[in-house]
């Protein structure tokens, strides 16, 4: 059976929360489970942000990916016009064939991160797993203020 929820124990979480602990480190610290510190600090009106911030790093790290994405189709799309151009000073049928071929992948790879770049807006496509996470991690830090 649980241990009852001592006033000790509300008072070390109105402290611990008040210095800015969150609520798994309060857990650690006072020994009481991360669902009992929860329940504590919901009957005391207290709110644990760290979703936020974890929202927060999850979108600045979504923007570096989509820049990264716009750079990397520029990149492909150069590399396959270099390719292009080698075709015509190939010393062979084998070495022209294969900078087409090279020159062919790089603007595959130019169409597919182009087109992930135009979807990489506000929100993911659903794609990936991760960005799944991602949309639920932000999805839950614009809803009722507590996070994880």
């Amino acid at each position: 059976m649980a241990e009852p929820i001592r006033e000790g124990d509300r008072e070390q979480v109105r402290r611990l929360h008040a210095g800015g602990k969150s609520r798994n480190a309060i857990a650690r610290t006072i020994g009481r489970s991360a669902s009992t510190v929860s329940k504590i600090a919901a009957q005391e009106g207290l709110a644990f942000s760290g979703g936020a911030r974890v929202a927060a790093a999850t979108e600045s790290r979504r923007a570096d990916a989509a820049a990264r994405r716009v750079l990397l189709a520029d990149e492909s799309l150069d590399g396959a016009l270099r390719q292009v151009e080698r075709v015509g000073g190939a010393e062979s049928a084998r070495d022209a064939r294969d900078h087409a071929t090279a020159a062919r992948a790089l603007t595959e790879v130019h169409a597919r991160v182009a087109e992930l770049a135009r979807q990489g807006g506000a929100g993911s496509t659903g794609g990936s797993m991760l960005d799944r996470l991602a949309d639920a991690l932000l999805g839950s830090a614009g809803g009722d203020g507590e996070g994880v």
